[in-house]
């Protein structure tokens, strides 16, 4: 029997305003790193072509004064958010996302569910990937012009317009990609940009090399990690400025 969704009488979860769709609230107790349980709220947002987005949310982020609440952008990564990879820092991102928010008890994440290998989807991300491997480049910028694909693909419109749904007008942004940055001022939005601290270590030091060289990301202090590594400190050295010390202005590499 094919399924022709609920059969009671009344659907309250589920709204639509224009072509946004909204599905929720969902609320869940989740793990934040290094801190007790929060419970966090969820909405699913769905926008034409049946792009989806899912609003992790907690208290009231619209009613943050000042420069606004924290959010986070994130794109899907099978890799990390799913089977736990360390070749990159996306997962590392996530979590230490949620306990920033955490911390302050209001905030928003924003989890872009087709927004895989930076907008190629699932197929093309899983290609690049083994064709790189196979081929021996590095996995953030050649793999992807190897098989013809630009280097990115994705668009914040929408999240742009979900911010604007929740009455979010301006934010301190989670990122070190500057072009997230300019993406929001572009719809309107005030952004202020938070550095994320991401561990380096030798699984994921190629890609923030990439990142920070080819990408313009703003990892300030990899330079600086060389030295200390040779001074005795560890594989681990701290990239970017700590989190919590806003950036007004995003610097561009």
């Amino acid at each position: 029997m094919a399924d022709d969704g609920p059969v009671i009488s009344e659907v309250v979860t589920v709204r639509t305003f224009g072509e946004l769709e909204s599905v929720g609230p969902v609320h869940l107790p989740c793990s934040v790193e290094g801190m007790a349980p929060a419970e966090f709220w969820f909405r699913l947002f769905i926008l034409p072509p049946q792009a989806r987005y899912t609003a992790m949310g907690l208290g009231m982020p619209e009613t943050v004064e000042g420069e606004g609440p924290l959010v986070r952008i994130s794109s899907a990564c099978v890799w990390s958010h799913i089977f736990g990879s360390l070749h990159c820092d996306c997962g590392a991102q996530l979590e230490m996302a949620k306990a920033e928010i955490a911390r302050e008890g209001a905030g928003l994440l924003i989890y872009c569910h087709d927004q895989h290998g930076k907008g190629i989807g699932l197929r093309n991300h899983f290609l690049v990937y083994a064709e790189g491997q196979r081929r021996g480049h590095e996995l953030v910028v050649d793999a992807y012009e190897q098989l013809g694909f630009k280097e990115d693909y994705r668009s914040y419109d929408d999240v742009a317009r979900i911010l604007g749904h929740l009455r979010i007008g301006r934010c301190r942004l989670l990122t070190n990609n500057p072009a997230r940055v300019r993406a929001l001022e572009s719809s309107g939005i005030a952004v202020t940009r938070v550095p994320l601290v991401v561990k380096m270590t030798p699984l994921n030091e190629s890609e923030l090399r990439v990142k920070k060289a080819r990408l313009g990301h703003l990892i300030e202090t990899l330079e600086d990690s060389e030295g200390a590594t040779r001074q005795g400190t560890g594989s681990e050295i701290e990239v970017g400025a700590k989190c919590g010390q806003p950036i007004r202005e995003a610097r561009h590499a």
